[in-house]
């Protein structure tokens, strides 16, 4: 193969060749502009189209200056040539010029390479049809394989016809095909490698189909639930529901609902007349409560819906802010409670010598039996209780709800019941002493011939929550003996270890940036050598206040990870706020002005910082990415200590 990879033509077709590159140039950049103007662009000829638009400078010249006027006085290119020549070597696609009877004029090096098997048979003059041919009996075009004939006679027939790019396949790689006639009948052709691109979508397609199945999985899989699963987006759009909450909810075209807001399911529901039975009378204001607490409340409500049914409900938001309702029928346990509830009305005789303290009030929440435990619980008589609101036994902030809420259902907005029914829940309680209680209350509803009633059992929590406080008290100080350290009352290692992951973990879910500063306190040996251990000790307290001070967000973790090394842990910081945090530390070390006669770096303590920042990556660890602050740290100590250096950047591989 000779020196210059465009093969030399006879002299008169070479420079007759020259001198029509600059027109069939110009003709390929009107085609891929074109080609740019569909409504579907081909993106990956970008750097194709890039690097032609810089030859136009070479494209300007007229025909006798710029592109070797046929002289008769040498066959060397001239300069004007010779450049173009070069900018066709260096265009990052095969460049071919085909004369108007489909022979090689020229091809550039990028062609040789690509195929390497007919290499040989690009020289100038040869038949387009001929080196096809090649490549067919070489196999390299593998949509012709067991069809070269009949592909060969359709190439042919199409070449250089279409204004977008044909598509082929040659071996492993695939190729964007670009050819176009210039008015003369020459031909040019670029072929640009576009392999990584159909990878991509086939990738793509694959992924597609993948989740379409996993999403019809979960379908069916939720179909066959035994309770009833709604799934609404972040904007709380119907996504998904089973068969059962579609069995339940006749009145709602659930295949027009998808795409609709709970919101606006409620109010076709209120159409319908289908709201539970405990919105009957106040339907609006029962759904202006129901949206304000969905996905809010940890706990389930009971809901009886317009046909009997009784349904337990809860609301459960994802990290992505979906919302999962998951409703299971239990008219079955509400039936039996009921049942209950009915015969605690006929023994009354056993609750007056029950342990527990029961009241019954009515409506209006006055009360109208307690038995005696009542009177041991609260110290008072019965005859002072009768007639007196419930309110009497509690204590604020209860007793100021309770009274808001009885002159709400007093007021014209229509019968409530109590927010208490069906629920248990715990009061803050009032003794006549003034002694203060925390009772547990659950409210049951009792249908007799003076309307409503309602019997309350009431069981005294106080000495159990007092040793719930207790031993919570004894689990905090456990716990913060278990991750403080004993000197200097920052984390500890194993704190910091366990924040660490936690906050790793979350970079990696949010992609946000997070920064570690590993410190050591500089020639800390020789200052316990010279000033004795207890004073070393109370030199590692004053540095753990200076770092302390440095950083001024609760989530901000300093602590001590061993000896005379410390750790500031910081989320959501990046590499610029990182280094400022630990100039930060080396200055309030320096205003601590701790003495340290024998430091081979001046009279005062000084501080070396290893500072590592980046987004978590996936195939990473917490204990890698600490292993490169401490690499930092130990450059910090090779250039001389009392600075701060940055790691480079995290690379898990």
């Amino acid at each position: 193969m000779n020196d210059h990879p465009l093969p030399q033509a006879p002299d008169a077709r070479r420079r007759h060749a020259l001198r029509r590159l600059r027109f069939s140039a110009a003709s390929l950049l009107l085609t891929l502009l074109l080609l740019f103007s569909l409504p579907q662009p081909t993106w990956a000829a970008l750097p194709l189209l890039a690097a032609l638009l810089a030859l136009l400078p070479l494209l300007r010249a007229d025909d006798g200056a710029g592109m070797g006027t046929d002289t008769g006085t040498g066959d060397a290119p001239s300069a004007r040539e010779r450049q173009l020549l070069d900018a066709l070597e260096a265009l990052p696609a095969g460049f071919e010029l085909w004369d108007a009877e489909d022979r090689l004029l020229l091809c550039n090096q990028r062609i040789r390479e690509d195929y390497p098997q007919v290499a040989t048979h690009l020289v100038p003059g040869a038949r387009f049809e001929d080196v096809v041919r090649q490549s067919l009996n070489a196999g390299l075009v593998a949509e012709a394989r067991g069809r070269e004939d009949e592909w060969l006679a359709e190439r042919l027939a199409g070449r250089g016809r279409g204004l977008r790019p044909r598509l082929q396949q040659i071996g492993d790689r695939w190729l964007h095909l670009y050819e176009q006639r210039t008015a003369s009948g020459q031909l040019v052709c670029i072929r640009l490698d576009v392999s990584e691109l159909v990878q991509t979508q086939h990738a793509l397609v694959e992924a597609q189909a993948a989740a379409q199945a996993e999403r019809q999985l979960l379908e069916r899989a939720v179909d066959a639930m035994p309770a009833g699963i709604e799934i609404y987006d972040e904007q709380d759009r119907l996504l998904l529901a089973n068969r059962r909450v579609v069995g339940w909810m006749p009145h709602l075209d659930y295949t027009q609902m998808q795409g609709k807001t709970f919101a606006y399911m409620l109010e076709q529901t209120r159409a319908a007349g289908a709201l539970p039975r405990e919105a009957q009378g106040m339907e609006a204001a029962w759904m202006a409560e129901r949206l304000a607490r969905r996905g809010r409340s940890e706990h389930a409500h009971l809901q009886e819906l317009s046909s009997g049914l009784w349904l337990r409900v809860s609301e459960t938001r994802t990290p992505e802010g979906y919302l999962v309702g998951v409703r299971q029928d239990i008219s079955d346990l509400v039936l039996k409670e009921r049942e209950l509830q009915a015969s605690q009305a006929q023994l009354q005789a056993i609750i007056m010598t029950a342990g527990v303290a029961i009241v019954t009030i009515d409506a209006a929440g006055h009360m109208l039996s307690c038995n005696p435990a009542v009177e041991r619980l609260f110290g008072h008589r019965a005859e002072e209780m009768l007639g007196q609101n419930i309110s009497l036994l509690m204590d604020e902030p209860d007793r100021g709800a309770h009274d808001h809420y009885l002159r709400r259902r007093e007021g014209h907005e229509g019968e409530r019941e109590l927010p208490l029914l069906g629920r248990t829940r715990e009061f803050n309680a009032l003794h006549k002493s003034g002694r203060a209680l925390t009772v547990q209350v659950s409210v049951s509803e009792i249908r007799g011939p003076q309307g409503k009633q309602y019997v309350g059992v009431i069981t005294d929590l106080t000495e159990r929550k007092q040793f719930e406080t207790e031993l919570q008290h004894a689990n905090e100080q456990l716990l913060r003996l278990s991750t403080t350290d004993a000197l200097t009352e920052l984390a500890n290692r194993r704190l910091l270890m366990q924040k660490l992951e936690e906050e790793w973990r979350r970079g990696l879910r949010l992609g946000t940036p997070l920064s570690l500063l590993l410190v050591d306190v500089d020639h800390f040996k020789l200052y316990n050598d010279h000033y004795g251990h207890q004073a070393g000790d109370r030199c590692l307290v004053r540095v753990a206040e200076a770092l302390r001070a440095s950083v001024g967000r609760p989530t901000d973790v300093v602590a001590r990870y061993g000896g005379e090394e410390f750790v500031l842990l910081l989320a959501q910081t990046d590499a610029a706020g990182a280094m400022a945090v630990a100039e930060r530390c080396r200055a309030s070390i320096r205003e601590a002005a701790i003495e340290h006669a024998v430091s081979p770096l001046g009279p005062l303590l000084t501080l070396s910082l290893g500072v590592i920042s980046a987004v978590p990556l996936r195939g990473g660890t917490a204990s890698q990415w600490l292993a490169q602050a401490d690499l930092a740290l130990y450059q910090a100590k090779a250039q001389g200590r009392d600075r701060a250096v940055a790691a480079a950047l995290f690379n898990p591989i």
